[in-house]
């Protein structure tokens, strides 16, 4: 009888044990869906923001009196194209990846590469290593190179 009222209290931790086990992954996976839900929702604010504050920004420069309005270089006016190695280092994130590429004069507004990196997703995909850039290169450009693709 003994033997028999042990063996169901080990039958019963052992069902209490897995019961709790799958209801905490259950807990934890709802956790993540909804930190993902609510990342995506501030992504989405932010990009309404930055939208808002370009067409403010174009609406000011606009109004400015000419004296006051930053010259626009003529296309006939070519920049000098700046080529450089550069190199990726492990665990570098993307706003300090920006700022080293702005800081090499290799693009010109770091926040906009940072944004284009996190918008499609290229923040975990980038590779370490040398790669030799030209200051002409466009955001897509310099991302297939970091990406490999």
């Amino acid at each position: 009888m003994m033997k028999e009222l042990l063996r169901g209290i080990g039958i019963g931790c052992l069902l209490a044990g897995g019961i709790l086990y799958f209801v905490a992954q259950q807990t934890s996976e709802g956790a993540l869906q909804k930190q993902l839900a609510d990342s995506k929702e501030e992504v989405a604010i932010l990009k309404r923001e930055l939208a808002i504050s370009q067409t403010l920004g174009a609406k000011n420069a606009a109004r400015k009196p000419e004296a006051e309005q930053e010259t626009i270089p003529d296309e006939n006016e070519a920049e000098e194209v700046i080529i450089k190695k550069f190199t990726v280092k492990p665990g570098i994130t993307p706003a300090e990846l920006a700022r080293e590429l702005e800081k090499e004069k290799l693009i010109k507004n770091a926040e906009e590469f940072e944004v284009y990196i996190i918008e499609n997703e290229y923040t975990r995909k980038i590779k370490t290593g040398t790669y030799e850039l030209r200051s002409d290169m466009r955001f897509p450009e310099i991302a297939k190179l970091f990406l490999h693709l």
